[in-house]
């Protein structure tokens, strides 16, 4: 039975109806096990973004089914009823583009999500700490965004770091 990571089973999205309608999503199967890399690769229009929106619980699949770690998150469905918690608490994005609030360093712009979640300020600030070191950017760790370069600023990640999801607006198509 599966207990972690990400699994997604015959995942669809479809935009529109009658003639005019997109399939974006046909029957999408995948695994992605703690800790494992993934890249989509395809082309545009191939559906790598709307993959990515519907893991983030941006936009909800037409059918099929998806799990986050033990957690059935839809199946035909959304099984979870409040999908802004699940965004803040499950779901880590890294976004391509910079997201950072100007007057916070980088420690605290990484952990201000979990903060706002409830989550000791100290505790959270240590999460972060740990999840700058994971991305090789401890070093800028009381840096302020004004002093990050374009790759520095898009190492900054949104969220726990439980699950992650490229950037769910689609910028990841975009050359940096």
């Amino acid at each position: 039975m599966h207990t972690k990571g990400i699994l997604i089973n015959g995942l669809k999205k479809r935009y529109g109806k009658g003639e005019t309608a997109v399939d974006a999503l046909r029957g999408v199967d995948m695994r992605v096990a703690p800790g494992e890399v993934v890249g989509l690769i395809g082309p545009s229009g191939s559906g790598k973004s709307t993959l990515l929106k519907c893991l983030g619980a941006v936009i909800e699949p037409t059918a099929g089914r998806m799990m986050l770690g033990e957690d059935i998150i839809y199946d035909d469905g959304w099984k979870i009823p409040d999908l802004r918690a699940l965004r803040r608490d499950k779901i880590g994005f890294v976004f391509q583009a910079p997201y950072l609030i100007p007057f916070l360093d980088v420690t605290d712009n990484v952990a201000l999500l979990p903060m706002l979640a409830g989550r000791p300020n100290n505790e959270a600030r240590q999460r972060a700490l740990e999840l700058l070191k994971a991305l090789d950017v401890a070093h800028r760790a009381r840096a302020m965004p004004s002093h990050l370069s374009g790759a520095a600023k898009s190492c900054h990640c949104q969220g726990t770091g439980k699950q992650a999801a490229g950037d769910p607006r689609g910028r990841a198509d975009r050359a940096a």
